[in-house]
Order: C-alpha cells, then structure tokens, then sequence
C-alpha cells in the first residue's frame, strides 16, 4: 500500500512584533552539601574549558554579577549552551533552575543530577519549585533562570511572566543577560568551528511592580515580562537579534499526501503541526529524548508506508496524553495550536 505524506512548506515572511557529608551550608534556605559544592566546581571548571578553548567567547558586564541578593539572573535560551555559560559565569552560590518534566540528554542530564538545581515541571503548577525559589530569594540569594521557559524557536515576546512575579513577590532585582550565537551552536563546536559567542549582562534592573488591582496584575505581570526581554534583545548581537525577528514571520502549512492521488486528504488544519516539526529544538525532545518512533516527520516530504505514519501519529498522540510529556504541546505553543495539533494526528491516524 502506498502511503501519506506529512509536507511541511514555511511561507512568510510578515512583519516583527515589536549527600553524603554532613557538613552542608544554608544559603537561600537551599542546603548546599559539600559533595554537591565539589561537583558544581568541577562543571564549572569543565565550562570554562569549553569556553576558552572551544568558542571565541567575549564577555561584558562582569561587574554586575556581583550584585547583591535577593537577585534574579535572567537571560534568552536558545540552546543547552546557555546553561553551561551560566553555571560557568555566576556566582558559586547561586542556585540554578532546571527542567522537570522530561529527562535531558548526556552531558545536561549529569549536570540536573548532580549540580544541585531545582527542578520545575513546566506545563503544571509546580508548587514545590515555586516555594524552593520564593525561599531562595527571601533568603537574600541569587537565582538564575531563563525566562522563555526554554531552548525551542521562538520570537523574542513569547515569554512566561515567572521571572516577575518572584521579582514581585520577593523584591528581588533582575540583571539582563544576552546570549548572542548559542543558537545550535553544539554542531559546530563538535566540528571545531570555533564559534563566536557574545554575553552582555546589564545593569539590575529594579524589582518588578504591578497593579493594587488583582484582576489586572497577571496583565502587568506578562507586560513586565515581554519589557524584560526587550531590554535582554537590545543585549544580543545582531545575528542572534535577527534569528528571533525571523520567528516574529514564519508561517507554517503542512498537508497530507496519499499516492496513488486517489484518495481525498482530511480536512483538518495542518499548519500547527507543520511549525512542530518544523523546528529542531521544539521537535527533537521526542524522538532524541523520549526515543519514539517518528521518523516519518523527521524526513517530512517523502513518502513512507501508511502503517509507519499512523504508528508515528499514535506515538505521538499517546506521549502529549499521559507522562512526562504531557502538557508539553500548550506550555509552548497554547492550547489553540495544541488542539490543532491533536486533531491532525488523529486524523492522519485515521487515514
């Protein structure tokens, strides 16, 4: 039997939208032991080695990430890179956020394990993680997040307000950091391109304030967001500026193909699930992370046996309904284009 095709075009462009040992420490009312004080310095001494000698790397602004606490380090995210620039460059005592929900690859997983963070479970309410970091930074410490909420391709206002409210709710100020090249950078250190890289980190920026008005404050909360990541875009270089303005105009569409053409294609929205496959940082968690098996939407835009796509398509339905990546689709990219999404592979399921 031959089979459907999943082909996806990308049409624009439109316009920018502006322990073992007992010896530990308290710091942030995050207890630090002393194995885990050893491993932190021995990533950031691989860092470093990475850094200096893999990358031509420059630096501007150190003298801000001496501010005092209660201090948020925030900057943009566009690669696992940006972790390790950040675990190299901050200050040893500050404590780090990472991702929950799904299990990262060798060497990042290591570094989730072993380097002490806090861990979020991004798509739900993680309690817990939000009280570890509302603690940390009652505590007078320093906290360093990625307020984008992760790596995968986007414009440079589709941001989560988190950042804020901790800034709210503790007074904690915010430092900028730009991270310009980082963007699938990994390839071309493994190819010894020496690639450049820029950090600016800017001045503090003062506690974020909001409405007396409850009704209007998640409002505020998300305006003081997308502020913040205006004033880390004007940090970047303009490569990397021009890589966030490009996903401002992508449009996606995608359909789905039958040979021999005898067959009508479903009369479903394609367009949601062209822009997921469409974009290696969103995509790859899926078959690279969890391991399933959809290759038939890696190599979008070549035939392949029907049974191959619906086993791709029932794959994928089964990991956004139960485990570690549910929640995955409407944490990035909303519960519109999730439900597009499903819809789609449903019906290339029924196909």
């Amino acid at each position: 039997m031959q089979s459907p095709l999943v082909s996806v075009a990308q049409v624009g462009p439109r316009g920018y939208h502006k322990g073992r040992s007992t010896r530990s420490h308290h710091k942030g009312h995050i207890m630090i032991d002393r194995r885990t004080r050893i491993i932190r310095r021995i990533f950031r001494l691989l860092g470093w080695l990475v850094v200096r000698t893999l990358t031509r790397t420059t630096i501007t602004g150190r003298e801000h990430l001496n501010t005092a606490g209660p201090v948020i380090f925030a900057s943009n995210h566009t690669s696992t890179f940006d972790a390790l620039l950040v675990i190299t460059l901050l200050p040893t005592d500050t404590t780090f956020i990472g991702p929950g929900d799904f299990r990262l690859l060798w060497p990042a997983n290591l570094v989730v394990k072993y380097a002490g963070l806090i861990l979020m479970k991004r798509g739900s309410v993680d309690r817990e993680g939000l009280k570890r970091m509302l603690d940390t930074l009652k505590g007078g410490g320093r906290l360093a997040l990625f307020p984008d909420g992760g790596t995968w391709e986007k414009p440079i206002w589709d941001v989560k307000s988190g950042a804020n409210y901790l800034s709210h709710a503790t007074g904690a100020r915010i430092v900028p950091m730009g991270f310009g090249g980082t963007y699938q950078i990994w390839m071309r250190i493994l190819r010894l391109q020496f690639p450049r890289v820029t950090v600016r980190i800017g001045a503090p920026l003062p506690p974020t304030t909001v409405s007396e008005d409850r009704k209007r404050r998640p409002d505020d909360l998300q305006d003081a967001a997308v502020d913040l990541m205006r004033r880390i875009y004007d940090l970047l270089p303009p490569d990397t500026q021009a890589h966030y303005d490009r996903q401002a105009r992508l449009e996606f569409s995608g359909a789905l193909r039958f040979r021999p053409d005898d067959r009508p294609a479903p009369d479903v929205p394609f367009a949601a699930l062209a822009e997921l496959v469409s974009k290696p940082n969103l995509f790859s968690p899926l078959y690279l992370n969890a391991r399933l098996p959809v290759r038939p939407f890696v190599r979008a835009g070549r035939y392949v046996p029907a049974q191959q796509m619906k086993r791709a398509a029932d794959a994928l339905l089964a990991a956004f309904s139960a485990g570690d990546f549910a929640g995955y689709l409407e944490y990035r990219l909303g519960e519109t284009k999730a439900a597009e999404i499903r819809t789609a592979l449903a019906a290339i399921s029924a196909a």
